[in-house]
């Protein structure tokens, strides 16, 4: 098997392409192929953790070339996607140009800022699921309320500014919360078996809650003590905090704490979210979210693992800019978008598949329907390879005609047949494998024709000790084709006749059975016993007029059908 078919099924492909193309390969690996993502790392450098962050890394990874390349391959793709993303939006709510080029502007830098400060005092993978939601959101309600001169109005009802900004923020934290806890939980999918059973449910609920009340104690003094030095303390100590905890170093803490806090002087301290401001102050008060976002990240990531952080960085982040933002706003709007975000997020391993999956069957059905056209074309490559199955990971729906795709592949191509069986019997997708191979094996017991073809095809069938009626059936025609095998071996015809006598009869009550059955696979199975017991009895017919022709004697010292090794019932001497 090449290197090239390895690396079609498998959850550890190699990351070809240029930097564009891998970036954003890297970036799909994240949210439908984890397994692919965590393998890739551990390519890299086997030390990294699949939530490391770059406070984490030590200096020879500062200096090796494929760490650094993995990097910046992780903040390339998603921050365009955004940009796309929004500009598309905001071109389809009619918007003028100047506030679209300002939303996409602002949405890009606010989501990498925030991305990148949650990957130095979070994680790398939690960064980017971050970055992405809040630059998407911010970027969005940013052009929105830039386009207004006062209040926004939607469909013609004036919404108040600190309305419209407290529902931005709690959307903005909720949906960044439910991502990043999604998306956790898919990376560290393999930490969470072991940290599960030492990780009580009341361990996640008081790590998020504890996070959650860091962010709102902070955005309380912000708002009540404001001033440049105070909001420079509250954005210095809780990153540096962050990052000296989760990267066992103070001294980096230090230097984090210090390079925060200068920004953010510089800036004039954090402005109000409804003040009018330059680039500057902007980039302070993103400073200020992410300095509420590290600390209750970390908290949480040591009390409840990776997934909990991110869902505290996020709220705990978002409450705190939502009391330092908003002076005596409703808490209504805020509370009932976070929850609608967080929601949104908590359950994107849910509601995705269901989404998805009709347009996931139309793709796959093209696939199918080109492979069928050419199916006598030895020279194209099968298209499997691009089913959903094998890069959507969290699909957990059966994806109709998948064994079929797979039976037509075998034919094709045996050995990426197999590889791609192989594969999906280690997925939730197991059901296409058996399938494929249950059919398999019914295709190698119609191709039998004749008696010694019957008595040699038990080596292939596997059936072994598997419970289900499609073992059931194999085994019984395997012991058949074992008989079969030990009546050949009969040294006289009588005794193959009445050997092959007794398999014809088992053969009628299998028969019997299978029509009486409503088991799935009784129609299929049922014309192969017919046949074998047409082949069967044809054989002893033949015997019979054999004998007759030889006028052989029957022994009277011989009762029954001698034993011999090839049946089960025979156990030889062991001396």
């Amino acid at each position: 098997m090449s290197d090239t078919l390895r690396n079609r099924y498998t959850d550890a492909p190699t990351l070809t392409g240029n930097l564009l193309t891998g970036s954003v390969r890297l970036l799909f690996w994240l949210f439908f192929h984890p397994s692919a993502w965590r393998n890739h790392l551990k390519r890299i450098d086997g030390t990294l953790s699949p939530y490391f962050s770059l406070a984490d890394l030590k200096r020879g990874q500062w200096t090796n070339t494929a760490v650094l390349r993995f990097l910046l391959m992780t903040f390339f793709a998603w921050p365009l996607l955004v940009g796309l993303l929004l500009g598309l939006l905001l071109w389809l709510l009619n918007l003028p140009p100047t506030a679209l080029l300002l939303g996409v502007m602002l949405g890009i830098a606010v989501g990498l800022i925030v991305g990148l400060a949650a990957s130095i005092a979070g994680s790398v993978a939690i960064g980017v699921t971050v970055g992405m939601a809040t630059g998407f959101a911010l970027g969005l309600g940013g052009a929105l309320l830039l386009r207004a001169a006062g209040d926004l109005v939607l469909n013609g009802a004036p919404i108040a500014l600190e309305i419209a900004i407290s529902s931005l923020i709690g959307a903005t934290s909720g949906l960044a919360g439910g991502l990043a806890y999604g998306v956790g939980v898919g990376v560290t999918r393999e930490e969470m078996v072991q940290e599960a059973a030492s990780v009580s449910v009341l361990r996640q609920v008081s790590g998020m809650v504890v996070g959650i009340l860091i962010g709102l104690a902070a955005g309380f003094l912000a708002r009540l003590l404001e001033g440049g030095w105070v909001t420079v303390l509250l954005s210095a100590i809780p990153f540096g905090v962050a990052v000296g905890w989760r990267s066992q170093s103070w001294r980096r803490g230090l230097v984090a704490g210090v390079l925060v806090g200068t920004a953010v002087w510089l800036a004039g301290g954090v402005p109000s979210a409804t003040a009018v401001g330059g680039l500057v102050q902007a980039l302070a008060f993103v400073a200020f979210v992410a300095a509420l976002f590290a600390l209750p990240y970390v908290l949480a990531e040591k009390i409840a693992g990776t997934w909990a952080g991110g869902l505290a960085g996020a709220l705990g982040s978002g409450a705190g800019l939502f009391l330092f933002a908003t002076d005596g706003a409703s808490y209504g709007p805020f509370l009932s978008f976070g929850l609608a975000g967080i929601l949104l997020g908590l359950t994107l391993a849910w509601w995705r598949p269901v989404l998805l999956y009709p347009f996931l069957l139309i793709w796959n059905r093209i696939l199918y329907q080109l492979d069928v056209q050419r199916a006598d074309d030895a020279a194209k490559r099968p298209l499997l390879r691009w089913h959903s199955a094998f890069w959507d990971e969290f699909q957990r729906l059966p994806l109709l005609n998948l064994d079929a795709h797979l039976l037509l592949t075998i034919h094709k191509n045996l050995a990426e047949g197999r590889t791609a069986m192989a594969y999906l019997t280690g997925t939730r997708q197991r059901w296409a494998a058996q399938s494929a191979q249950i059919e398999l094996d019914a295709r190698q017991l119609e191709l039998c024709e004749t008696a010694v073809q019957i008595a040699e095809v038990h080596p292939g069938l596997a059936a072994g000790d598997l419970v289900g009626p499609a073992s059931a059936l194999l085994r019984s025609f395997s012991r058949l084709s074992t008989d079969v095998a030990a009546a050949l071996q009969q040294e006289s015809a009588y005794n193959q006749r009445l050997a092959l006598h007794a398999v014809e009869d088992r053969l009628d009550g299998l028969l019997r059975e299978l029509t009486r059955s409503n088991e799935p696979y009784a129609a299929r199975f049922r014309p192969i016993a017919a046949n074998w017991r047409h082949i069967i009895g044809e054989k002893g017919a033949r015997l019979a007029e054999e004998a007759e022709l030889r006028q052989e004697i029957d022994s009277p010292y011989i009762i029954g059908v001698p034993l011999t090794e090839k049946q089960a019932i025979f156990i030889g001497r062991q001396d």
